[in-house]
């Protein structure tokens, strides 16, 4: 009887235990989160094209035009290419979001546009790493990880 609690108190067991329902719960939902969604996406689109009715798309601008532009997404290794009709001024690079309605040869009349400039998404990215190193460093004077009893211990 013994034997079995230190079993299963075993922090090895606990944490691959852990990490094993965390790898499930991930495959549950990239599976499944298209069926929930609010409106549909690309992948909804290249599988159903729902004609008429509100999609929510994203990707880089490659081409602006007077009316609109052309925004470029990737599903999955297929290339999709929507041309969005908008006032809204972007420019080539920019990420954007757009919810509109979607129209025949994937024209969409938009109704809401995010727009991030390409300078705020880099940005964004190096700021997010000099964070992520200044980070580290600072955990790594305090703490180090015990591979025997796989747990952090702080450093006297």
């Amino acid at each position: 009887m013994n034997t079995l609690k230190k079993v299963l108190t075993s922090r090895k067991l606990i944490f691959i235990v852990l990490v094993l329902v965390l790898i499930f719960l991930s495959g549950f939902y990239i599976l499944n989160y298209q069926q929930h969604l609010e409106n549909p996406n690309t992948g909804v689109i290249l599988k159903n094209y729902p004609i008429g009715e509100t999609v929510a798309v994203s990707g880089i601008v490659t081409d602006v035009h007077t009316d609109g532009f052309t925004l470029s997404d990737n599903f999955q290794g297929t290339k999709v290419s929507y041309t969005i009709f908008s006032s809204v001024k972007v420019s080539n690079g920019d990420q954007v979001e757009v919810l509109g309605v979607l129209g025949n040869s994937y024209q969409i009349t938009a109704s809401k546009i995010l727009v991030v400039s390409s300078f705020d998404y880099n940005f964004l990215l190096v700021r997010s790493a000099i964070a992520f190193l200044i980070f580290l460093y600072f955990f790594s004077l305090y703490w180090r990880f015990d591979f025997n009893k796989m747990e952090f211990r702080r450093v006297k």
